[in-house]
């Protein structure tokens, strides 16, 4: 499969728009995210069922969920093995390398720009045996490889897990902005999630939230 490029305007502060992606089954479900997932797989058992009379795409990749005026989609990133809800909006797609203490680390990266969010998700390259001998401090670097990178202050650092691997929590801001970072260490691979927050409050929002929560291994 054609590796998937992808981009982080987290990172770069900068986007090029690729149109918005069009998507059918949409959800009116604004509790979704913390129902889990039976109610994804009911519907997409539904409009499974659908497609095969209409000879369509497999529903995954077309079911989209209404929240007020924001529309998620699924996206599947098959080389990196996960999966996530994004709002849709206009698309950007890079390469994106952060410094760690001895060396770079290449994420591919997926960003969405919809209303005044930004929604980014980004996994890395496959790490050496070396580079996950010490989980902590590993972190740790692309904690401060993101800092470095968008050169924004770090309010706030905190130790989470996804499942039995671990992670942080970060937000950042500048004069303009608030952003909000998951970090997971899972197996081989970094994983980034992150959100701009719309508002002027230190404080996450549940849309974020819900993005966040969405986040799942293949």
């Amino acid at each position: 499969m054609k590796k998937i490029i992808l981009s982080i305007i987290v990172f770069s502060c900068c986007y090029y728009p690729l149109g918005q992606i069009l998507a059918q089954g949409r959800l009116d479900r604004p509790t979704f995210f913390r129902d889990g997932q039976q109610l994804m797989d009911q519907e997409i058992q539904r409009l499974q069922q659908q497609s095969e009379s209409n000879n369509i795409e497999h529903p995954s990749q077309l079911l989209t969920i209404d929240m007020g005026q924001l529309h998620w989609q699924k996206f599947i990133f098959q080389e990196g093995n996960f999966s996530v809800w994004i709002p849709q909006g206009l698309q950007s797609s890079e390469e994106v390398s952060i410094e760690l203490e001895n060396s770079n680390l290449s994420f591919q990266v997926l960003a969405s720009h919809p209303q005044n969010y930004r929604f980014v998700a980004a996994y890395s390259d496959r790490l050496t045996s070396n580079q996950i001998d010490n989980k902590e401090q590993l972190l740790d670097q692309v904690k401060q490889g993101i800092v470095k990178k968008t050169n924004f202050t770090l309010i706030s650092d905190k130790n989470i897990t996804f499942e039995t691997d671990i992670g942080k929590e970060l937000t950042m801001k500048n004069e303009e902005e608030l952003i909000s970072f998951r970090v997971y260490l899972i197996n081989d691979r970094i994983y980034v999630l992150a959100a701009s927050n719309p508002t002027e409050t230190d404080a996450i929002s549940e849309t974020i939230i819900s993005f966040f929560d969405s986040f799942r291994l293949l």
